[in-house]
């Protein structure tokens, strides 16, 4: 039995799914388990940071080896890592266990995230390659709010624990569907040492052009979760004051951006150019919307979001669409710096807006997004002015 197209697509969400599942899931619980471990906040919160690290590691490591092993191996092999770290760190008895097989899991999270965009690049091509984009665009975009609500349920009906279970549960159905993944894709394998394969990645990320718009794409992810880790924040007590609304508001703003960005899709009809012409206006939208209203009422705060929200969406499946196209590496090593960068900038969105010296934290959200309206015009004009060689923008 070999795996359908449909199935493919519905293994590549889940795989998707991984970073979500496991750095918000256990969000709700982080208190009770500061106490449970008897530690800090401080060295609890060591079980993000390391994680978030050997998450990008595992991503710039695994994706180029795939190319080498396939993408088969390697996806077997990740999701077993990450199954079996999952439910040692629901049982773990202390915090340096925790975070040790923390570690552990990341880097098989890693290996999946990287496997699951280069399958992409494999198995699909022109109209089914953007479609498979756009779903991946909306659980990235609908996961860091869903992960917590659903950690949230399972806690209430077991414990903590369980939102390392249901993640291992996840990645378990995808091993399933990964026995039966062809073993020969991709065709053509890196004939080189393992170091060799994880160095096709600099070539790439040499390519002026390439690492341009990707910069430009990828830094929506660096204004989304600046956004996501301070809302609750800005939602409840400490600003607005909507209390148990909270959880409303921020999956309104998602909802509302991925509608928008399906509408635009489905009926803009624009041109590679005219999508980068109306990211431009969407970030400028935003950022004067926070700079001008955005602290007065939650709605109004929420009206700056939603363009962000959009442009991310369509950054994610326009975007990616162009870079996956370009021939500048193999498909590992391509889906590696994709990963990669989207997850860098999405770490520094999460400790850049914390640590603002700003008056409260709309105004450290605003900045988030002033800064990237700054790099992407920047970038946009180089685009324009010195030209690009990517497929579409000749």
């Amino acid at each position: 039995m070999r795996l359908s197209e449909g199935m493919l697509m519905v293994l590549i969400l889940m795989l998707g799914t991984f970073a979500p599942l496991s750095t918000d899931m256990f969000l709700p619980a982080l208190d009770e388990m500061v106490e449970n471990f008897q530690t800090t906040e401080s060295t609890f919160s060591m079980t993000m940071y390391m994680f978030m690290l050997f998450l990008a590691i595992g991503i710039l490591l695994l994706g180029p080896v795939s190319d080498k092993y396939g993408r088969r191996k390697v996806l077997i092999a990740s999701l077993i890592l990450y199954i079996a770290a999952s439910f040692v760190c629901s049982f773990s008895v202390s915090i340096e266990m925790l975070i040790i097989f923390r570690i552990l899991q990341s880097i098989g999270a890693g290996g999946a995230m990287a496997v699951s965009v280069a399958l992409i690049r494999d198995c699909f091509e022109g109209a089914r390659r953007a479609k498979v984009l756009t779903f991946v665009a909306v659980l990235g975009v609908l996961g860091p709010v869903l992960a917590p609500i659903l950690g949230q349920a399972l806690i209430w009906a077991m414990d903590w624990r369980a939102t390392f279970w249901a993640p291992a549960i996840v990645a378990a159905v995808c091993l399933a569907l990964t026995m039966l993944l062809p073993a020969n894709i991709p065709l053509e394998r890196y004939k080189g040492s393992i170091l060799g394969s994880v160095s096709t990645v600099i070539p790439i990320l040499k390519n002026k052009d390439f690492k341009r718009f990707t910069f430009m794409m990828n830094m929506a992810a660096f204004c989304i979760l600046a956004y996501v880790s301070v809302s609750e924040y800005i939602y409840k007590d400490k600003g607005f004051g909507v209390g148990d609304a909270f959880s409303l508001y921020l999956a309104s703003a998602m909802i509302i951006g991925i509608l928008c960005m399906l509408a635009i899709e489905k009926f803009g009809k624009l041109s590679n150019k005219g999508h980068l012409n109306l990211f431009f206006f969407l970030i400028l939208a935003a950022v004067v919307v926070m700079w001008t209203v955005g602290r007065t009422h939650p709605l109004l705060f929420m009206a700056g979001v939603v363009p962000i929200i959009i442009m991310s969406s369509m950054s994610r499946s326009f975007g990616f669409n162009i870079l996956l196209s370009q021939d500048v590496g193999n498909s590992g090593a391509i889906s590696a710096v994709l990963n990669f960068v989207n997850f860098l900038f999405a770490t520094l969105g999460m400790v850049v807006v914390v640590n603002l010296p700003l008056g409260n934290y709309v105004e450290s959200v605003a900045f988030c997004f002033t800064m990237y309206f700054v790099v992407y015009t920047v970038l946009l004009i180089l685009m324009k002015v010195r030209g690009s060689k990517l497929k579409g923008f000749e």
